[in-house]
């Protein structure tokens, strides 16, 4: 029996002839009139068989011997024999996010018809994070609608193809398709590598500890769009101080202009600040062990705990200080959190008891030099003294749980400031993202040429990504925890088969995979035009 035919109110239509109708009571049944014969008086008659009930509206509410009878009249659906059966779904969403973001059209009008074997490569680096001579494999089990094989051959000349001539004209077209007057996070990661024929490697300050050589990366990001803008690499020993100036320099060569850029303390120096100011509006972070930080905290730190101050931002509170000292008017933003001061105090304490344990065994720390007094070693070299210095580190604790930032910004208040230098945490898990997940964690190419071209193509991947992240962001939330990865692999499930004939079948999206291509405008019947329009023939949808 067939479990969805028997609720109470599925109708059909009647059928038009063969049946004959008996009221019985207040209802009518239909019957179905079969084989004729003659009874034991000699008179005609026929088989008749009980189909279902008429409904009020003349249809029937049919039986399980109205399906025995009607459906086993129907022929058969033809056989059909697969040829092939490949992915789809994550392929489709990332080349629609291409278009949509205008992304496609760039690398085009830059690259010309490598422009779509670019696009093709970084969509495989951001669903799969593989390396790129896989993708001729990935390519053979997906639908992309496009020509051509990008073997590993391929991929290394298209690697060598992109140089920094047309990587820029690409940050120029792309930044001015992306012009919006939004602030613009910068920040600075290092990429570890094992090449030993790139000049940009070197050792210098691994902000994943690890004692291997790196390039330094320094990244745009939109802060409303939160998509990447523009990165450059320099050499692995440089300082983000030290790059900022040069890499403001490109902001003229790119078209950058009236933005406002969101940076964190480590890029604070007097010469930054004054080279920006007469250029440039910004948001920086400032050090607690600056003397200008100290002179803030000293003067307006028991001012910014009163309740009056209280920004209505994540329990901080926050005031405004006018200030001239860089010879340009700036506003310094004082904050104060409890929450902030809970922590830097456990973690600090935690130090200070493992700095005196190792002490007293005669280790060497440096960090610890400022708050302990050590004397009287043995001739094994254990302390036998190891007093702490309590001036020093009540000077510690009086400037936690406050945090300082520095602004040209004038109109912007204490909690807008805030608000917009916490949404630069974006650039900060993209970054883990490029790293992670696009294959770049460790660069095991050997030449320059080739690096920068990888770097490029996941720059583009991480594009994607991250505009994918930002339109899923409340489903993320909502169905945590779950991934990137998680999603890419649901979309993957809806495949296209071809038939021997020529057909392609897809069955019908799941709840899952509606919920999130609505967030991108995507129905069932945009997957079916894309099927024709990648493969030319009209796609026959599997009931």
């Amino acid at each position: 029996m067939r479990a969805k035919h028997k609720a109470e109110y599925d109708t059909v239509a009647l059928p038009a002839s063969g049946v004959t109708i008996r009221k019985v009571g207040k209802y009518s049944y239909a019957y179905h009139i079969g084989k004729g014969f003659r009874n034991s008086k000699g008179q005609p008659s026929s088989e008749q068989t009980g189909i279902g009930k008429v409904s009020e509206d003349g249809k029937l509410v049919p039986n399980d011997n109205y399906y025995a009878i009607y459906e086993s009249k129907k022929p058969p659906l033809p056989k059909l024999e697969i040829d092939s059966i490949v992915n789809f779904g994550d392929f489709f969403l990332m080349d629609r996010i291409a278009q949509d973001t205008g992304l496609l059209r760039v690398l085009r009008n830059v690259y010309g018809e490598m422009g779509d074997e670019i696009l093709l490569l970084a969509i495989y680096m951001a669903l799969t994070g593989n390396a790129l001579y896989r993708c001729d494999g990935w390519q053979r089990e997906t639908l992309t609608g496009r020509d051509g094989k990008l073997t590993s051959q391929r991929c290394s000349k298209i690697l060598k193809l992109l140089d920094e001539t047309k990587r820029m004209d690409f940050f120029k077209a792309w930044a001015l398709a992306r012009q919006q007057h939004e602030y613009l996070a910068y920040d600075v990661t290092s990429v570890s590598s094992y090449s030993r024929g790139n000049d940009m490697v070197e050792h210098g300050y691994n902000r994943d500890g690890e004692n291997m050589p790196q390039i330094n990366l320094g990244m745009y990001y939109g802060e409303e769009s939160g998509l990447p803008i523009f990165y450059c690499t320099y050499k692995g020993s440089i300082v983000d101080k030290s790059h900022l100036p040069y890499m403001m320099q490109y902001n003229e060569r790119l078209g950058i202009k009236d933005v406002c850029f969101v940076m964190d303390r480590g890029f604070f120096s007097e010469s930054n600040v004054r080279g920006m100011a007469y250029k440039h509006r910004f948001i920086m972070g400032l050090s607690n062990g600056l003397n200008l930080s100290k002179e803030i905290i000293a003067k307006y730190g028991q001012q910014v705990m009163s309740s009056r101050y209280d920004i209505g931002l994540s329990g901080a509170n926050g005031l405004s200080i006018d200030d001239e000292r860089y010879d340009f008017r700036s506003k310094i933003h004082l904050y104060y959190s409890t929450d902030k001061l809970s922590d830097e105090e456990r973690i600090f304490k935690d130090k200070l008891s493992k700095w005196e344990s190792d002490l007293r065994k005669g280790k060497s720390i440096k960090a610890a030099e400022d708050y302990f007094h050590v004397s009287k070693k043995d001739k094994e070299g254990s302390c036998l003294e190891v007093a702490r210095n309590h001036d020093a580190i009540d000077e510690k604790l009086r400037n936690m749980g406050y945090f300082l930032m520095i602004t040209t910004d004038l109109k912007k208040t204490s909690s807008e400031v805030l608000d917009i230098y916490r949404k630069k945490d974006l650039i900060e898990k993209s970054f883990d993202e490029l790293k992670n997940d696009l294959d770049i964690k460790r660069l095991r190419v050997h030449s320059d040429v080739a690096a920068n071209g990888k770097m490029f193509i996941a720059f583009i991947g991480l594009i994607l990504r991250t505009y994918t992240h930002q339109k899923l962001k409340d489903y993320i939330d909502s169905k945590r925890p779950i991934s990137m990865a998680q999603i890419f692999d649901e979309l993957r499930m809806i495949k296209t088969v071809k038939t021997k004939s020529g057909m392609w079948l897809h069955n019908p999206l799941t709840k899952r995979q509606r919920t999130i291509l609505e967030v991108f405008g995507i129905t069932e019947e945009c997957i079916a035009a894309a099927i024709h329009r990648y493969t030319g023939i009209n796609p026959f949808f599997e009931e």
